[in-house]
């Protein structure tokens, strides 16, 4: 089915979806400039933040992307020194990824940049923009999850 097929309001969330997108990629990109990290990587640290030593294919199943595509954002990492490979003891083809010292000693620059990063998004707007902003997401969350299109629950955050 092309784009044009789908009703107005499919084709509208589907276009807020991708503006709004881009705008935060654009602004996430501003924040973390001057540590050299692209919201993708942020990602990827951050999950490894939370959860230590892990699998490409865990990673790419928590963040939803391509392995392929995972494994070149790691390879950027790895150049940076911020994440390391190592095989696994128990199972030579299994490579488990973790952070670096590096990685670690910027985490607090990276929890302050997202915390002003979503203060910055969040100061312009009024106290009921906010909330009608959470209950809209809370409302398209709810009826994802209604379609089943949701992925049994797991927090991406």
């Amino acid at each position: 089915m092309k784009m044009d097929e789908f009703p107005q309001s499919s084709r509208q969330i589907a276009q807020l979806f991708r503006e709004i997108n881009a705008i935060m990629n654009q602004q996430l990109r501003k924040a973390f400039q001057g540590l050299g990290i692209t919201p993708p990587q942020m990602m990827i640290l951050h999950y490894l933040y939370k959860n230590k030593e892990r699998k490409v294919s865990d990673i790419s199943k928590h963040l939803n992307l391509a392995a392929s595509t995972v494994s070149s954002i790691l390879d950027r990492l790895e150049r940076n020194e911020l994440i390391t490979r190592e095989r696994n003891k128990d199972d030579k083809r299994v490579v488990l990824i973790s952070l670096s010292n590096k990685a670690i000693g910027i985490k607090a620059s990276l929890n302050m940049g997202i915390s002003e990063f979503m203060e910055d998004m969040t100061q312009t707007a009024s106290d009921e923009e906010v909330e009608k902003i959470i209950n809209g997401l809370t409302l398209m969350k709810e009826v994802l999850n209604r379609n089943g299109l949701d992925d049994g629950g797991e927090s991406h955050d």
